[in-house]
């Protein structure tokens, strides 16, 4: 551990705390704080904080952490502010969500911007009917819910490394992509103990992982892709992150539409929860997808997957605007053009001694009359005369040509 102090703004320090572990690779803010608290006897979270001022609740933190609070934090935990800033939601906008602030986050706009399986037009009433009434709505952002994977948990060697991810308590992504199982709902005790809810609390049973099908893996591997480098490798092309989770969302709220409001396009939302091998939740039709439980959310995330995978392979023809980012560009031929044609009368080969010799006689001609242009040969020429016979021997070639020289040859 690092006890040095760390650097803040405005050439501020902030002494860590004397225990401070590094937070692991995609772990939460309040799972970090849970670590170090474990740290220190008798310390719960609230009270490692207590000379703070905040006004939520530790659990909270995830979600929305002043940025004055942020940089308390890192000094406390001798890490940089960027860091401790991705261990919030706050960390991933405008890429997932445009802001922490609902009142930036309008739930139409978010949502229903592109079009996939379902025209633009159809449904406007009953999309109205999945609108969420409460004004704390964010995209992605539901109940915060502890959920691992099994195996990376039974992978750990010491308890002390037990955290929560951030992006696995969000309805964001379903699947461990290390393992390709399911996550599990949990309670959790960062750097103590977890316990899974299908066992019995304080059960030492060990959970067994479900597979998830490969649609599911693939679109949370596009999922994580995003976030990690700010595209998607779509049909088309490359596509960027924000246009990614917003056409996920899209497709999230297409499948969760009643049948009996898509008309003919009824067909294409059967055939993806037949291929899902599942029946749509009922509360999807009034309820938003940020409010469902975990396993209904899981369950049309997997609908979404085969969805998008279905279009991607051509199974189903999608009638959105917008379903072209999600085919293949198709292939253009490119027209040849006009092969070139011969002329029947060849242009004749050049002479380049002939070239040579009318170069010769313009410059002989001109010399005659333009004293400059003969002193100009006579120096050209003079120049390859080795000896005094040879230089005899260009100034008779002169007279002969009928060349003045107005100087005396030297």
């Amino acid at each position: 551990m690092n006890a040095r102090l760390a650097p803040m703004p405005d050439d501020a320090y902030v002494r860590p705390w004397p225990l401070h572990p590094q937070p692991l690779p995609g772990e939460a803010l309040s799972s970090w704080v849970a670590r170090i608290c474990e740290l220190y006897p008798h310390i719960k979270p609230s009270d490692l904080l207590a000379d703070l001022d905040i006004d939520c609740a530790v659990e909270d933190l995830d979600r929305y952490t002043p940025e004055p609070i942020l940089i308390e934090l890192a000094g406390r935990g001798a890490v940089p502010v960027e860091r401790v800033r991705m261990m919030t939601l706050a960390g991933w906008t405008p890429w997932l969500l445009d802001s922490t602030d609902p009142a930036d986050c309008d739930f139409d706009t978010y949502v229903h911007q592109f079009s996939i399986l379902l025209p633009a037009d159809l449904a406007r009433e009953d999309r109205r009917r999945r609108t969420p009434t409460s004004e704390a709505w964010l995209p992605w952002a539901s109940t915060p819910r502890s959920r691992a994977c099994p195996e990376c948990i039974d992978s750990l060697e010491s308890t002390a490394d037990m955290n929560m991810t951030l992006l696995h308590q969000y309805p964001v992504l379903s699947s461990c992509l290390d393992h390709r199982c399911r996550l599990e709902p949990c309670s959790a005790f960062p750097g103590h103990a977890i316990f899974w809810d299908q066992v019995r609390f304080g059960s030492d049973e060990r959970v067994s992982p479900v597979p998830v099908p490969s649609a599911v893996t693939d679109l949370d591997r596009r999922s994580t892709e995003a976030l990690t480098t700010g595209w998607v490798e779509l049909g088309p092309g490359r596509v960027h992150a924000a246009v990614w989770f917003r056409l996920l969302r899209t497709v999230v709220d297409e499948v969760s539409s009643p049948l009996v409001r898509t008309g003919r396009w009824a067909t294409r939302l059967v055939a993806i929860w037949k291929a899902a091998g599942r029946s749509r939740p009922l509360r999807t039709a009034w309820v938003p997808f940020e409010d469902l439980h975990w396993d209904e959310q899981a369950t049309v995330l997997e609908a979404a997957a085969i969805g998008i995978a279905m279009v991607e392979s051509g199974e189903i023809d999608a009638g959105g605007a917008h379903a072209s980012l999600l085919r293949p560009r198709p292939y253009e031929l490119v027209d040849p053009g006009t092969a070139p044609t011969r002329s029947s009368y060849p242009a004749p080969e050049r002479d380049l001694w002939a070239d040579a010799h009318a170069a010769a006689e313009a410059a002989i001609a001109a010399a005659r009359v333009d004293p400059a242009s003969a002193s100009s040969l006579y120096n050209f020429l003079r120049w390859g005369c080795r000896t005094a016979a040879e230089l005899d021997e260009t100034v008779q070639l002169f007279l002969d040509h009928g060349i003045p020289l107005h100087h005396p040859p030297t």
